[in-house]
């Protein structure tokens, strides 16, 4: 569910200012991340990567759209 609403962020205009700093290949990932869970189910996905993408790779990113929106 974190990747999906993560990816949420991208899919309008509304947070462009707060998703400036985000790299191209973040947001093509939580999209292709997406894209898998939602179409093919979390089943069909690998838990270790998923498991590293949401502990270890999206944090910092989820701490930076927080300080953007806040500053």
């Amino acid at each position: 569910m974190a990747v999906i609403r993560a990816a949420a962020l991208f899919e309008t205009g509304e947070f462009d200012d707060l998703l400036t700093e985000t790299p191209a290949d973040v947001r093509q990932a939580l999209r292709t991340l997406r894209n898998i869970a939602s179409r093919s189910g979390y089943r069909s996905m690998d838990d270790d990567i998923l498991w590293v993408t949401l502990t270890r790779d999206l944090p910092p990113h989820v701490a930076s759209w927080r300080r953007a929106a806040f500053d």
